[in-house]
This record gives structure tokens, C-alpha cells and sequence, in this order.
């Protein structure tokens, strides 16, 4: 950690990390991993949670897609109905059963797009996509936006999740990471949780626990935890 910082601020990055440490892809048995499978997890977990508020359920939901269809060219393959039923069983309880079934064709729908238009463009491999964007982080976003289903929101999540996978992403905090952080008196941007650890990995850490402290709404938990 850096030596300019206080006490206090070192106390409560150890306890964000504590609670939160490994974030919401590993809690639900998404790995990061630089390989196809593991890449491709985690831009379907993104597309399920970033509009849902990075709930466990629709993650968990994300888990069991790709635990059957383990890659992008499987998922391609894939019977919509089949998908949105292994959906629907999935956020059962996280989504109104009036409408859980209407979302879950949806979302279904939007992950074998996504799904195909990744094989086609790009054989399924992520890491095409970074090679393509030249390691840059701006054309990294350009083309994941540019897939079905991945607006601005999706690749935050993504790409704060991949960081301690791809260095050049890091340091990246989205807003609900930033807005923890300054909260609880860590800093205000991507390069003041930098301050926090000494590699991509670690900053990726912190920011993906601050996001769930957000959501979760643990800050308070988080502070009783660094005085104690």
C-alpha cells in the first residue's frame, strides 16, 4: 500500500476485502481465468447483473448458462427455450414471478446473439477481440459495446472484472465501486484504489468489492469491521 496513506484508510481497504475480497464471479464459481471459457463467463454474468443491480441471483444465473454451455460456440448452438428455462430456475426468487418468465426469454434471447455474433466475429475468443483493439483500453470498450446485448454499463462490469486478468484495463473502478469508495473515505477514482495494492490484480480485487459493498449497502458493516 501506498505510504501516503492513513492508518484509517489502510484499516478499511483490509476490511472491504475481507468481506468482499473475491468478488461476485468467484463467490457464484465463475473463474478468472485468460481463456475462452472463463472470458466468455464473465461477459455473461456482466450482461445478466449489470442491469439487475449485481444481485447474486441473476449471477448465479450467469454460473449455470455457462457450467452447460461452456463456450460461445455452444452457446451459439443453443435452443433459446432451453436457455431461458435454465434462467428462469436460476433467478427464481430475485425476479417477480409475474415477470420472470417474460425476462428470462429475453435475456435468453440476448445471450445467443451475443453469443453468435462473438463466434462469428471473433471465434468465440475474447482475446481476438483484445488483440483486434491492440491492448487499448477505449478500443477494448468500442468493440464489446459494438456486440448484441453489451452497452456501456455491461462493459463496466467486465471490464472491472478483467483487469486483474488484462493489466492494461487497470486501474478501473465503475460508478457503484466509486461510489463505495468514497464513501467510506478510500478515494474518489480508479487511481486512488490504485493506491491500495501494487498490481492490477489487487486493484481489481478492491474495486470489485467496493461494487458489492454498494449494492449490498454494507458500509456501515465494512467500518465497524476496520475499527474493531
Amino acid at each position: 500500500m501506498d505510504d501516503t496513506l492513513t492508518e484509517e484508510q489502510k484499516l478499511t481497504a483490509r476490511a472491504v476485502l475481507e468481506r468482499e475480497g473475491r468478488g461476485f464471479a468467484e463467490e457464484i464459481g465463475l473463474g478468472r481465468t485468460n481463456n475462452p471459457a472463463s472470458l466468455f463467463g464473465l461477459l455473461v454474468a456482466a450482461v445478466l447483473v449489470a442491469p439487475r443491480g449485481e444481485a447474486t441471483g441473476p449471477a448465479r444465473a450467469a454460473h449455470e448458462v455457462t457450467n452447460r454451455w461452456h463456450t460461445a460456440s455452444d452457446l451459439a448452438a443453443a435452443n433459446e427455450k432451453d436457455v431461458a428455462k435454465e434462467l428462469g430456475a436460476a433467478v427464481e426468487g430475485f425476479d417477480r414471478d409475474d415477470d420472470r418468465d417474460d425476462r428470462a426469454s429475453g435475456d435468453a434471447g440476448t445471450l445467443v446473439a451475443l453469443a453468435s455474433s462473438l463466434s462469428a466475429d471473433w471465434g468465440g475468443d475474447l482475446r481476438a477481440l483484445r488483440d483486434e483493439a491492440g491492448r487499448d483500453p477505449a478500443r477494448e470498450r468500442e468493440l464489446l459495446t459494438a456486440l448484441p446485448g453489451v452497452d456501456d454499463a455491461v462493459a463496466d462490469v467486465f471490464l472491472r472484472e478483467v483487469q486483474v486478468l488484462w493489466e492494461e484495463v487497470s486501474p478501473f473502478a465503475d460508478d457503484r465501486a466509486l461510489r463505495a469508495a468514497a464513501t467510506l473515505g478510500l478515494g474518489e477514482t480508479a487511481a486512488d484504489l490504485a493506491r491500495y495494492g501494487s498490481d492490477a490484480e489487487k486493484t481489481g480485487r478492491l474495486a470489485g468489492a467496493l461494487a458489492r459493498i454498494e449494492v449490498e449497502g454494507s458500509h456501515d458493516e465494512v467500518r465497524r469491521t476496520a475499527s474493531s
